[in-house]
């Protein structure tokens, strides 16, 4: 598998307090952006695309648990495909040489359970899988909220 090509955006510290500081430490999570259209093939052997300027936090999870879960670190991979499908309500799929919108309007209790199996798929964590999960739905629904009551945009792999 290709991994994705990212680009991380700075955290800004300088000029802040210490205590200002020690909370963008704490809570503040980096944002990353794709540099190139990503091509990932889901469990059901699906190939979906994740498109070039793509920008993601790392997940609906709160900072604090990234001390010991990193978002960029094993679990990656369900990451980008969480922000995304959150984000957006699809997932743009390639079939021969058609790119089309994938399960749009899926919702948030599909998505989770999708991005569930794809950690297992990926990582082979289960009990991680299922204890990143659990805290997408205790704490993921305040992103979804917001991400739809934002309005609809479009993001367009290439060549779309």
């Amino acid at each position: 598998m290709k991994m994705p090509k990212l680009q991380p955006f700075a955290i800004k510290t300088q000029k802040f307090s210490f205590y200002s500081k020690l909370w963008r430490l704490l809570f503040k999570k980096r944002q990353w952006q794709l540099i190139e259209d990503w091509h990932y093939t889901l469990p059901n052997k699906r190939i979906v695309i994740i498109p070039k300027g793509f920008i993601f936090d790392g997940s609906s999870y709160p900072a604090i648990v990234w001390l010991f879960f990193s978002p960029t670190g094993l679990l990656l991979i369900p990451v980008i495909l969480h922000d995304f499908c959150f984000q957006y309500n699809y997932l743009w799929a390639k079939q021969d040489d058609n790119i089309f919108k994938f399960k749009e309007g899926y919702g948030f209790f599909k998505w989770s359970t999708l991005i569930r199996k794809v950690g297992i798929e990926r990582n082979e964590l289960l009990l991680i899988d299922y204890f990143i999960w659990i805290l997408s739905m205790a704490f993921g629904w305040v992103n979804w909220l917001t991400f739809q009551r934002k309005s609809k945009q479009t993001l367009l792999p290439e060549g779309k």
